[in-house]
């Protein structure tokens, strides 16, 4: 699953990830996510810092309130000591620095999937 609220990032990693291996969820906000969660089995979810409704470290813990072990990954322009804390506090797994390529993306999603178990 990935959580932007950007559309232009959301289309970019739409077209991407289409054509590969791997298939997303492409959400806009953090109830969207949630709410699909109640229909899908998701392995990771990816978000940006910035939601419409909620910062991206509350909705990765209301995932993982809902669904025990799925990777959670967040993404964030600019990382403060008081967010990298907070991440560190969450049990957030990865953390991605904007702007990303969505080689970078794919990778990190790989070494998630293919070499650790939640």
């Amino acid at each position: 699953m990935f959580v932007d609220n950007d559309p232009l990032v959301r289309d970019s990693l739409k077209l991407f990830f289409d054509n590969g291996h791997t298939h997303f969820l492409i959400f806009k906000s953090g109830e969207e996510g949630l709410n699909s969660l109640k229909y899908q089995k998701i392995d990771v979810v990816v978000c940006d810092y910035f939601l419409p409704d909620m910062d991206g470290i509350q909705f990765l813990n209301q995932v993982e309130k809902h669904c025990s072990g799925v990777f959670r990954v967040l993404m964030a322009t600019l990382i403060s000591d008081d967010l990298h804390c907070e991440i560190q506090k969450a049990g957030i797994d990865r953390f991605i620095e904007k702007p990303l390529t969505v080689a970078s993306l794919d990778t990190i999603i790989d070494e998630l999937t293919c070499y650790k178990t939640p």
